[in-house]
């Protein structure tokens, strides 16, 4: 019987490095993120993402379901749902959506798969 070797990992917002998040379209800056478990082979996984004041996703479709959680601040989606802090948001499988931060917001995302950029013209209002 093969050995299994465990271990622990921490992410902190205050300590862990955060890189540029172009994968949503985020010019340089405005979004960042920390990579905790996404594998981008798959679009599965977590990860912390900060959208600086003003930052905003292009509009995109999730193939699996994306869940985030909002630890700070607020993030308004396109068909003007505000979340706030505290809000958990799951959208399912096939939404479309695009966001916008303008005082800026800390996430906690999970990707349950990859995800396409979408004309303007796909979004149409999450129920």
């Amino acid at each position: 019987m093969g050995r299994h070797l465990k271990s622990r990992h921490i992410a902190r917002f205050d300590s862990s490095d955060f890189v540029p998040m172009q994968a949503f379209g985020g010019t340089e800056g405005t979004m960042t993120w920390h990579n905790v478990s996404f594998d981008a082979a798959t679009g599965r996984g977590s990860y912390l993402m900060v959208m600086a004041p003003g930052a905003s996703s292009t509009p995109h479709r999730h193939d699996g379901a994306e869940e985030f959680f909002v630890l700070e601040g607020e993030l308004f989606d396109f068909d003007g749902h505000v979340y706030r802090a505290g809000d958990f948001v799951r959208l399912e499988p096939g939404t479309t959506h695009t966001s916008l931060s303008p005082g800026g917001c800390k996430l906690l995302v999970t990707q349950w798969g990859q995800h396409e950029t979408v004309g303007i013209s796909h979004l149409e209002p999450i129920p």
